[in-house]
């Protein structure tokens, strides 16, 4: 892939889309392009989260695996950021990505992805006020679902 298709797709992810093409241009020089088989593991469920991935052909499935249940979260086509957070603290991989068809990915280290901020500090407010409008968004939804398990469904009313 081109540098120029690498930073075409990079655009074509929302989370990199407050980012100025210059920023664009160093992370799709710099990453690094992963193909995958259908059935192989990407990462699994506690894996250290040193990277994220852009997805570029195929589908992925991000599944969650706790013990004696396996439950799929959702599917990852063209375009989808895996690992966002990841960009940008240590932690472990949440769930498990698994390709369901041959796929194609650029991987994203975190230390590329700081010194392209560190290189474009202007870029830094823009991404800031994204992940805080979805911690906003996802704190909001958290909320809605601890309401709704407090207060008990309402009574149906029998026939007299």
């Amino acid at each position: 892939m081109s540098v120029e298709q690498a930073v075409e797709a990079l655009k074509g992810v929302p989370t990199f889309e407050v980012l100025p093409d210059e920023a664009l241009r160093i992370l799709a020089i710099s990453a690094e392009e992963v193909g995958l088989r259908a059935g192989e593991v990407l990462f699994r469920t506690g894996d250290a989260a040193e990277e994220g991935y852009v997805v570029l052909g195929g589908r992925l499935e991000l599944v969650s695996e706790q013990p004696n249940r396996r439950r799929r979260l959702c599917e990852l086509l063209p375009g989808a950021l895996i690992g966002e957070t990841a960009l940008l603290i240590p932690g472990a991989r949440p769930a498990t990505a698994r390709a369901l068809e041959t796929s194609r990915l650029m991987r994203i280290p975190r230390p590329l992805f700081l010194r392209m901020l560190a290189g474009f500090p202007a870029a830094a407010a823009p991404l800031r006020d994204l992940f805080a409008a979805r911690v906003t968004e996802t704190l909001g939804a958290l909320e809605t679902l601890r309401v709704e398990r407090l207060v008990p469904p309402p009574k149906s009313a029998s026939p007299d």
